[in-house]
Parts: structure tokens; sequence; C-alpha cells
């Protein structure tokens, strides 16, 4: 999937909650983001949600930039 921005965009609603459970059960698992970067850019200063989502994209393999 190259661009969710709302539901429409998926073809299989249950498919991707079902593959979201099975992430969050075990989210060490998969290498979803293996070889993929996630470039962060935060207009307002959020340590909390900067951290987050840095998290989040470790777990599944991939690099971030700030």
């Amino acid at each position: 999937m190259n661009k969710f921005t709302r539901v429409s965009d998926v073809n299989d609603v249950n498919a991707l909650i079902e593959e979201a459970i099975r992430l969050k059960a075990d989210p060490f698992a998969s290498a979803i983001g293996s070889q993929k970067t996630l470039a962060m850019i935060f207009l307002n200063p959020s340590l909390r949600t900067r951290m987050s989502t840095q998290k989040a994209a470790h777990n599944l393999g991939m690099n971030t930039i700030v």
C-alpha cells in the first residue's frame, strides 16, 4: 500500500485489522520496515510523540530521521 489517508484506500479492511492485531501481539516478529527509512517532521516540539513514533519504527525494523 503506497497511500493510506482514508479507509477507502484499503481494499480489505478486515485483513488490515487482523494484521494490526498480529503485529501488536508480537511487534518484533515481523521485519515489515526492513530496508526502509521513516523521515519525521515535527513543526511543534513534542518529545513524547516523536519518541513513541521513533520507537514504533525501530520495533518494525525501520531507520528514522528526525
